[in-house]
């Protein structure tokens, strides 16, 4: 969560793509992110198809209307949410001001009251990093995603290869039979015979 909108600002772009988040809808808040686990970013297909624990989204919510000044005050406030990659931020905004690329990514949910046992509880486990450390953190998770990606990569290329090996041979099943390391053994077998005899 953003301190202020230049800690905002610099939450925006360096956050995952994919990490999730949350404004309240209309009104000045922080920007709250959820952090996705490395499995939850490589497993992602769409955020149609992306779930969040309900308890988790709820007490997010939470969070988030309390770091709001007027929303903390009212009741049934809409928070919004949306991954990171549907965030537009450029210099000619205002610094911390977003727009959305793609309008239809914009999930909503509805904190009817404070709930303020959540609110203590999570001001328990608060943790407060430095943009630089977040920044640091973010840029490692992108580096072991990649690495994971290009691994797995290399696992679908060598499945693929030994795919189209299989259905190669099973087109041509005496396709092997006359090759240079067979005819090598039906010599050696031949002399071996020959010695025989």
């Amino acid at each position: 969560m953003g301190k202020d909108k230049y800690e905002n600002e610099s939450l925006i772009e360096h956050s995952h793509r994919k990490n999730i988040w949350f404004h309240v809808d209309n009104l000045s808040s922080a920007h709250v992110y959820l952090q996705l686990t490395k499995e939850e970013i490589l497993d992602w297909k769409s955020f149609d198809t992306f779930h969040i624990d309900q308890q988790l989204l709820s007490q997010i919510c939470q969070l988030t209307k309390a770091n709001s000044i007027k929303g903390n005050k009212l009741d049934n406030v809409k928070v919004i949410y949306t991954p990171c990659e549907n965030l537009h931020t450029d210099g000619s905004m205002d610094t911390g001001t977003v727009i959305y690329k793609n309008p239809k990514l914009v999930k909503r949910f509805n904190v009817v009251k404070r709930q303020n046992a959540v609110i203590n509880k999570l001001n328990k486990t608060k943790r407060e990093t430095s943009t630089d450390e977040f920044i640091k953190s973010s840029q490692k998770l992108v580096n072991e995603i990649e690495l994971e990606r290009k691994k797995i990569e290399k696992e679908e290329e060598k499945l693929n290869r030994m795919y189209e090996r299989e259905k190669k041979q099973n087109q041509d099943p005496y396709g092997d039979l006359f090759t240079s390391e067979n005819m090598q053994q039906q010599s050696k077998r031949s002399n071996f015979e020959e010695d025989f005899w």
